[in-house]
């Protein structure tokens, strides 16, 4: 358990100054069926309060259990919506190579030209805390 008390949400934590993190946010919060998950940044006073650590990855948080690296991408993606479920089968792979390829994407990730428009609807607000 990470957090000082039980959490009854899933919250994701990202670095909210990548473009490229900021895009897959708006693709979850575009699939997401989890009205449990909740949404926020490394800056955030929440993240501060609660985890407060510095960390390469982002932080997927169910249970109380703390989901890092490619476990953190499965995982969102299969609560998130069951039609990711098949995703599970990628636990097949080596954790080590999983999270080689995550942190090879994560290094290079601010060299990836993306969009950067952040327009989130009143109605999807609901996700971030």
């Amino acid at each position: 358990m990470i957090l000082k008390k039980d959490c009854h949400m899933d919250i994701l934590v990202y670095d909210g100054n990548c473009d490229m993190c900021s895009n897959f946010i708006r693709f979850i919060i575009r699939i997401n069926r989890n009205e449990k998950l909740k949404i926020t940044n490394f800056e955030s006073e929440w993240y501060k309060k609660n985890i407060a650590r510095e960390i390469e990855s982002m932080i997927f948080i169910r249970n109380n259990q703390e989901y890092l690296y490619s476990d953190s991408v499965i995982k969102l993606l299969v609560t998130s919506n069951k039609l990711f479920t098949p995703l599970y089968l990628l636990y097949f792979f080596p954790k080590i190579l999983r999270n080689f390829v995550y942190k090879l994407v994560a290094k290079n990730r601010r060299k990836i030209p993306m969009s950067s428009c952040t327009l989130i609807s009143p109605e999807k607000r609901k996700y971030f805390l």
